[in-house]
């Protein structure tokens, strides 16, 4: 997992642990806004993910 993959985690991790944006945005050392954005990236990433595995097909179906 990259540095970003990481950052963005955390916030989206402490932000559903209820810490508010300024608290996220503090730990990360960044601003509540940015904080807020990457917690987005990652959830928008995280479902992506996990629609692409739910469209996959398994060998075993061909």
């Amino acid at each position: 997992m990259s540095v970003d993959e990481q950052l963005h985690r955390a916030a989206f991790d402490l932000a559903r642990a209820g810490h508010s944006w300024r608290e996220v945005g503090a730990e990360l050392g960044c601003d509540e806004t940015v904080a807020r954005a990457m917690a987005r990236c990652y959830e928008a990433d995280t479902e992506a993910r996990a629609r692409a595995r739910a469209d996959q097909f398994s060998l075993l179906e061909l």
